[in-house]
C-alpha cells in the first residue's frame, strides 16, 4: 500500500484529524508568480497535495481543458473531469460517476468529491485566478464508494500587481482510474450463505 493510500485509509477511520495544511507534507510550488504557494494550500481527505505548479495558462481553456501548464511537472494523459462554475456538478469517467461541490470566499474555500464506487485515481485541482492557474496534484488518491470526501483551498500565488487574486474558475482532471464496484445485495447473500455452509460442515466434522 502506498503512503497516500495508507494515510487516506487512516483518515477514513478518523485517525488523522490532527493533520492540517501546514503539516510537514507541505512543500513550495514551482512556476511563475508563486508567491508563498505550497502543496498544503489545497487539501483533500485531510491531506496536502503531492505537487503544485503555478502557470500563466488557463486550465479551463478549450472544450477538454488545457493541461499544458502542469503536464511537464505531473505527466500527461489527463482527462477532463469537470469545470466550475457552477458550484456543483457530476460526470462519468472511466465507468465511475463523480459528483462534486465547491464554495468560494474570494481567496479561500472548500470542495468535495464523491464517487459511486471504491476508486483510486490521480487527480488535479487546477484553479485560475489573476491570470494564472495553480495546479495541485493528488497522486494515487483513494476514495471510498459514496463517501463525500472534503477538501479545502487557498490562493497564495500573486497577480502582476503582487496581490493574491480572487477565484475565477476551477477545472478538475483525472487519470489512472481504477475502480472496484460495490457488490450487489445478492452477492452479499451468497457470501453469507457460503460462510454459513462452511460453519455447518465444520460443526459436523467436530461432532464426528
Amino acid at each position: 500500500m502506498s503512503l497516500r493510500l495508507l494515510k487516506t485509509a487512516l483518515w477514513a477511520g478518523g485517525l488523522v484529524a490532527s493533520l492540517s495544511c501546514g503539516s510537514a507534507f507541505a512543500a513550495a510550488c514551482t512556476g511563475v508568480n508563486v508567491g508563498t504557494s505550497q502543496t498544503g494550500d489545497v487539501t483533500f481527505a485531510g491531506l496536502a497535495s503531492d505537487n503544485c505548479v503555478i502557470s500563466n495558462t488557463n486550465a479551463q481553456s478549450g472544450p477538454n481543458g488545457d493541461t499544458s501548464g502542469f503536464d511537464t511537472e505531473f505527466g500527461d494523459s489527463w482527462s477532463l473531469l469537470g469545470k466550475l462554475p457552477p458550484s456543483s456538478g457530476s460526470n462519468t469517467l472511466g465507468g465511475v460517476l463523480f459528483n462534486w461541490t465547491f464554495t468560494s470566499a474570494g481567496t479561500t474555500g472548500t470542495w468535495t468529491l464523491m464517487a459511486d464506487q471504491n476508486v483510486t485515481l490521480d487527480l488535479v485541482f487546477a484553479m485560475h485566478a489573476g491570470g494564472f492557474t495553480g495546479a495541485f496534484l493528488f497522486d494515487d488518491q483513494a476514495m471510498a464508494a459514496n463517501a463525500v470526501t472534503p477538501g479545502t483551498w487557498e490562493i497564495h500565488w500573486v497577480n502582476n500587481g503582487g496581490q493574491n487574486p480572487d477565484f475565477s474558475n476551477l477545472t478538475l482532471f483525472a487519470r489512472d482510474i481504477v475502480s472496484t464496484p460495490i457488490p450487489e445485495p445478492e452477492t452479499y447473500a451468497l457470501m453469507l450463505a457460503g460462510l454459513g455452509a462452511i460453519g455447518f460442515m465444520s460443526k459436523r466434522r467436530r461432532r464426528t
